[in-house]
């Protein structure tokens, strides 16, 4: 894999990208590495817009089938006397 390693001035790279305070003006390692064989034999898959099931690892599934009518019972309870 070819790469390219270089120490620079933070100066020359605040055009480019945006540094925390803690590394501007002073010296700092660019390492440029090749994304597309960065992981052999995978694919990288595009970043997904939806939040659909994002959560669903924490799902517990002794609470799922409470949550059919969970909200019209919350409802419920809140303003049933008013």
């Amino acid at each position: 894999m070819t790469f390219i390693r270089k120490v620079t001035n933070s100066d020359a790279l605040k055009h480019i990208v945006d540094l925390p305070e803690s590394l501007q003006n002073q010296d700092v390692e660019l390492i440029i590495l090749p994304l597309g064989d960065q992981f052999p034999g995978q694919q990288l898959t595009p970043a997904s817009f939806a939040a659909r099931g994002a959560l669903k690892k924490y799902a517990n599934i002794n609470l799922v089938q409470y949550e059919q009518d969970a909200w019209e019972k919350g409802v419920q309870e809140k303003h049933e006397y008013r």
